[in-house]
């Protein structure tokens, strides 16, 4: 392990939807941690009350939210949920500060903002201690009409609006999103500064085996199955390819299906009977929540990611998904205008107006798959290049610097969109 610094101002991650060692929650943050480590950041994490997987070395760990940005959505937690939560969790993230400690030269990051924290933030900016508490940042891969934790009232809305006139806003509040698109969305909607902060590659994504030319070309879907990420498309691309690919063995489909937290829609049901019906040697579902080493292992031995999603919801929200393939290495065969799409620099993958171009292109994927492979390598390289996970951790404590706190107009949106934002400490 790295030596910390022990003159390095701590680095909490908070996230009140960290329950368990499963899924993007735990492995970005995971991931996160790692990254500042190795610049000798000491970190802690702010958990969910729930959390039960082991941290990493070196981590002190404080389990203080009571709610995770999920139960609004649980049949079972919803109506349990009180109507001021952000007020609930802003009192939590009180508690956390205390019991680790934390000063005003450390910094506490939300790596994945939602509307309760959006509204407790407005609180804790509008408050006098916030200026003797830590810096408190706050990254959304969310723009407002897909944000989880949006009343149908305008709390969110009034919480966004507010931010450009509080004083502690690029002084001890920093706001950050997932994606340059995101980032200028929120900067010219709403007139503060919202700096873009891409996903990282992830740590150890790349897979150092040569690809076997003796098995099927794979092509892989991650995560539960959900409308808005091209779930229902699925069918219609492993039925069309069946005689021409999957019989004689050149193609096969690995498919996560597991719930979203709503369970099963009818016709997401409808959708796995279709994929239940052809030969499982040509589609393999899974149907659980994958842990982390299965996640990464699918993700390492397929070489296409299947990202067809609904341009309207992605058109400039991020997906971890998509960063993680690209960041291994992986082809993605994705729809034009979205986010994903805009992950294809070199070739490395197709991108389609609609899903008979999808099947076509798959088809034409499969047939020269060495040259896709090689542009994915290119592809792959660029982003870890450029989005370090270390860099990542250094990124968030140079922002408070006094010369990196730009005054708005914005910064992110004259000419620096994807740009190095800050000079790393």
């Amino acid at each position: 392990m790295t030596t910390l610094n022990p003159h390095a101002p701590h680095l909490a991650f908070a996230d009140p939807s960290l329950a368990d060692g499963r899924g993007h929650h735990f492995a970005l943050t995971l991931q996160l941690t790692h990254g500042a480590q190795a610049r000798g950041i000491p970190v802690t994490w702010l958990v969910h009350r729930d959390f039960n997987a082991e941290p990493p070395d070196g981590v002190t760990v404080h389990k203080v939210f009571s709610a995770t940005m999920y139960d609004r959505y649980r049949a079972e937690t919803k109506g349990c949920l009180p109507p001021d939560l952000h007020r609930r969790l802003l009192a939590e993230l009180d508690d956390g500060v205390a019991a680790a400690g934390l000063s005003a030269r450390d910094h506490v990051y939300f790596h994945t903002g939602f509307g309760d924290v959006f509204r407790a933030l407005q609180l804790h900016a509008q408050r006098d201690q916030a200026s003797e508490g830590p810096f408190v940042h706050v990254c959304t891969p969310y723009d407002h009409d897909t944000m989880p934790g949006k009343d149908p009232g305008p709390a969110v809305l009034e919480a966004l609006r507010s931010f450009r006139a509080l004083a502690s806003v690029d002084r001890k509040l920093f706001f950050w999103a997932e994606t340059p698109q995101l980032a200028r969305h929120y900067t010219a909607t709403y007139g503060f500064n919202m700096r873009p902060m891409p996903l990282p590659a992830p740590w150890m994504s790349k897979s150092s085996a040569a690809p076997d030319a003796t098995r099927p070309v794979t092509v892989l879907y991650l995560g539960a199955a959900r409308e808005e990420k091209g779930f229902l498309h699925l069918p219609t691309l492993a039925e069309r390819l069946y005689e021409s690919l999957g019989r004689s063995g050149r193609l096969r489909f690995v498919v996560q299906c597991s719930p979203q937290i709503i369970g099963y829609l009818p016709a997401i049901r409808q959708a796995i009977e279709r994929l239940q019906a052809l030969p499982s040697s040509y589609v393999r579902l899974i149907p659980d929540v994958l842990g982390e080493e299965e996640y990464r292992s699918n993700l390492l031995e397929c070489d296409i990611v299947a990202l067809l999603y609904d341009r309207k919801n992605y058109r400039i929200r991020g997906s971890g998904v998509a960063v993680e393939a690209v960041a291994a290495d992986k082809c993605l065969l994705t729809f034009a205008g979205t986010f994903c799409a805009s992950l294809v620099t070199e070739g490395g993958g197709c991108v389609v107006e609609h899903l008979d171009e999808a099947v076509d292109q798959l088809a034409g994927m499969v047939e020269r798959m060495g040259e896709y492979r090689a542009r994915a390598e290119v592809q792959g390289r660029k982003y870890r290049l450029v989005n370090d996970v270390g860099a990542y951790a250094a990124r968030i404590l140079a922002r408070s610097e006094p010369r990196n706190r730009s005054p708005f107009f914005p910064s992110t949106l004259v000419g620096r969109i994807g740009a190095p934002m800050l000079a790393a400490p």
